[in-house]
């Protein structure tokens, strides 16, 4: 059986860090699935969903690292067509998943103690953002 559902968030962009582990249960008690697994898909190229510690100083961490690694106001060549000045997202995103599956055993999400679904947008507007949750099983 597989059951799946778009989830619309809510973002700030500019590196907006949401946790979305409450609502990807909600549809997995939805979908009556027992033992299979869950994939949450991330739809958008400027962001990405993870497995991690949803945790105020982690979260600050992951910013700092990202601004080292990939810097928001560098020259990027995808600033040239002056069309849109997201070129920190798109490469920052190109190195984080844009999916996680989840294992499920007997109802739950095999998720550690301080595991939590992250999604992780790094746009540089407010828009709505788009994740698809499909569970897959028994």
């Amino acid at each position: 059986m597989i059951y799946s559902q778009q989830l619309e968030i809510a973002s700030d962009g500019h590196f907006n860090v949401i946790n979305i582990t409450k609502k990807v249960r909600e549809i997995l008690d939805k979908s009556k699935i027992t033992n299979g697994q869950a994939l949450v898909f991330y739809q958008h190229t400027t962001g990405s969903v993870l497995v991690g510690e949803f945790e105020a100083g982690i979260v600050a961490d992951l910013s700092d690292m990202f601004e080292r690694i990939a810097p928001s106001s560098y020259a990027y060549k995808h600033h040239i067509r002056g069309v849109d000045f997201n070129g920190h997202a798109h490469c920052r995103a190109a190195i984080m998943p844009t999916q996680v599956t989840i294992p499920v055993l007997n109802g739950k999400l095999a998720m550690g103690t301080y595991q939590d679904v992250i999604v992780i947008d790094d746009q540089v507007d407010s828009e709505p953002r788009y994740v698809i949750v499909q569970i897959t099983g028994e």
